[in-house]
């Protein structure tokens, strides 16, 4: 099948492709407008006017990885027929195309990456923070043990440790306001 080409227009909050669908082996152009890109019911990402989009569904031959919808009326070229090569062909003939879709992959890749690290070093922080939280808490909870020989206690202390993988609490981690009512004991 040669490449065929078509224009579709969109009215804001339509969906232009849905993640999960069938690519149909068609690639689209956002020739006018603007739209997000949402994964999973997120939004993580833009596509402008003058963007190639649905590229790597169509190219890989799977399911579409995201969703686009319309922020503004877009008007969308629509590229279908690369299952026989001829998307290659057509690009090939026009360094422009390839430039412009081989930055736009590299700037798709930038961002993945960007996002990536800020939501592992969030995640490391938050990790950080329990993990302080949890040796507080066994740190106060050996000191209750130690002055009441409370078994219940005890088992709680040993529950808490077991499951979190902290053997033991740190003073330093033990916020004295985080227990007024206890703070003499666990403090001195």
């Amino acid at each position: 099948m040669a490449l065929q080409r078509g224009t579709r227009t969109f009215a804001p909050d339509a969906l232009l492709i849905t993640e999960g669908q069938p690519a149909n082996q068609e690639i689209f152009y956002l020739s006018k407008g603007q739209a997000v890109v949402e994964v999973r019911g997120n939004v993580v990402g833009t596509i402008k006017a003058g963007e190639w989009f649905g590229e790597l569904a169509a190219i890989l031959g799977g399911p579409r990885t995201a969703t686009v919808r319309a922020v503004t009326p877009c008007e969308v070229l629509v590229f279908k027929g690369i299952e026989d090569g001829s998307l290659y062909e057509a690009v090939a003939k026009d360094p422009k195309i390839t430039r412009k879709l081989i930055e736009q992959l590299c700037q798709r890749v930038i961002e993945t990456s960007q996002r990536h690290a800020r939501e592992t070093g969030e995640m490391g922080e938050q990790a950080m923070r329990y993990r302080r939280a949890i040796s507080g808490t066994l740190f106060a909870l050996e000191k209750l043990v130690e002055k009441y020989k409370s078994k219940v206690m005890e088992e709680v202390r040993d529950h808490l440790a077991s499951q979190s993988g902290i053997p033991s609490g740190q003073a330093a981690d033990a916020d004295p306001n985080s227990f007024p009512n206890s703070r003499p004991v666990i403090f001195g």
